[in-house]
């Protein structure tokens, strides 16, 4: 697996509730850019597109990536045409990835749970993902018309190394802390039927690989489904991955949302996306250097505070501040409070505005959480100094110098 701080990655979220949006993510060491140089950054910088077509399976993108830049129907269609413009309009687009969620598909001895997440992974038999209505019927048999082609070795190698790390299922939980106080976060009760039942000690959600039916159609079947899963021992349905393994590599992460059943509904879909996300996150950390951004002018020639050094630093501030009950660890306002900051509405609406926070509505608790998390990720990026962009960015006259 590569050292977490070479993994930087310019990712490009193309989804149907907003028709581009540009996402730049650095992993590990280095979470997050400055405002100024990520502007810097063209269309040629990008590498890798996250494909998410429904717009919860956006938001939960845009929750778990660092930054996004303002610069999307269902089906194998739509998502063929969807990776065909983004090769058309950025030229060094590699990589793909399609995040969100599907249904899943009970097997036997194998411990599958809502909010469970299936990866696509190839084995001898198959690519990963079976387009199940790509077919030639004939009158004697139905036989499969086109073959989605395997990932490519980036993808693949990504996939192992993900297996294979240890730290894999830590960072996995550590990046659902994400959506903490956000709507993502809220799981379920369980339904009490056989799916849930036969495995009745509760546990966090887990990663399952193996290969995913994708198709046109919605199923609301157990028979119907159980009859495509038996054919490629599949662990999941979802309705995009066919239209687009041919036209860009991806991999495909699916949520499970449901059991493809008549008891089918969305009660599970933003916790599914959620989870998605969390590990399409530790996927893309997985991905070789060739994804890596190569301008001298984007690697960092300074010290970078880490979590716990900010932390430290941050509660000397809370101290200082003597103000009793203070939760600037979570409360965006409390931390612009120590940090002697404009901690307003009014401000907060300038910064999420200045700095492209779009998830949420002003003032709800998905923006102030993104907030939050910027601003901390800015700070240690800038070794624990307020840096001019945070002050420029909630003041009045903002960037008008």
């Amino acid at each position: 697996m590569a050292n977490y701080s070479e993994c930087y990655k310019n990712v490009l979220l193309a989804s149907k509730s907003a028709r581009w949006s540009f996402l730049f993510s650095l992993y590990g060491v280095i979470p997050a850019i400055s405002l100024t140089m990520s502007l810097r950054l063209s269309t040629e910088d990008y590498t890798v597109a996250w494909f998410a077509p429904l717009h919860f399976e956006a938001s939960a993108a845009i929750l778990m990536l660092d930054e996004h830049h303002q610069t999307g129907e269902i089906g194998i269609g739509v998502a063929s045409y969807m990776a065909s413009e983004v090769q058309r309009d950025l030229r060094n687009i590699k990589t793909g990835l399609l995040v969100g969620i599907g249904a899943g598909i009970p097997r036997y001895g194998c411990d599958m749970r809502l909010g469970d997440v299936v990866v696509a992974t190839p084995t001898k038999n198959n690519s990963g993902v079976y387009g199940y209505d790509m077919i030639k019927v004939e009158p004697e048999q139905t036989i499969l018309k086109q073959w989605q082609n395997a990932p490519d070795r980036h993808i693949r190698s990504a996939i192992t190394a993900l297996r294979a790390t240890r730290e894999t299922t830590a960072r996995f939980m550590s990046n659902l802390d994400r959506f903490r106080s956000t709507s993502f976060s809220q799981r379920p009760v369980p339904p009490s039927n056989a799916l849930c039942g036969s495995f009745t000690q509760p546990r966090e959600p887990i990663i399952h690989y193996g290969c995913i039916l994708s198709g046109n159609s919605v199923i609301k079947s157990a028979k119907r489904r159980d009859e495509l899963a038996r054919e490629c021992n599949a662990f999941a349905i979802e309705m995009e991955a066919a239209g687009m393994m041919n036209t860009l590599p991806v991999a495909v992460i699916r949520g499970i949302s449901d059991w493809a059943d008549a008891e089918k509904n969305d009660v599970w879909q933003e916790y599914a996306a959620a989870t998605a996300a969390a590990v399409a996150k530790e996927l893309l950390a997985c991905l070789d250097g060739s994804h890596s951004i190569s301008h001298q002018s984007q690697i960092w020639d300074h010290p970078r505070m880490n979590r716990a050094q900010l932390n430290v630093l941050l509660a000397k501030k809370a101290a200082q501040y003597a103000q009793p009950n203070m939760d600037w660890q979570n409360s965006v306002v409390d931390l612009l409070k120590i940090l002697n900051l404009d901690s307003s509405r009014e401000a907060r609406m300038r910064l999420a505005q200045r700095w492209n926070i779009l998830i949420g509505e002003d003032g709800s608790a998905s923006r102030n959480v993104s907030l939050h998390r910027t601003i901390t990720e800015r700070l240690a990026a800038n070794n624990g100094v307020i840096p001019d962009s945070l002050i420029r960015g909630l003041s009045v006259a903002g960037y008008a110098s």
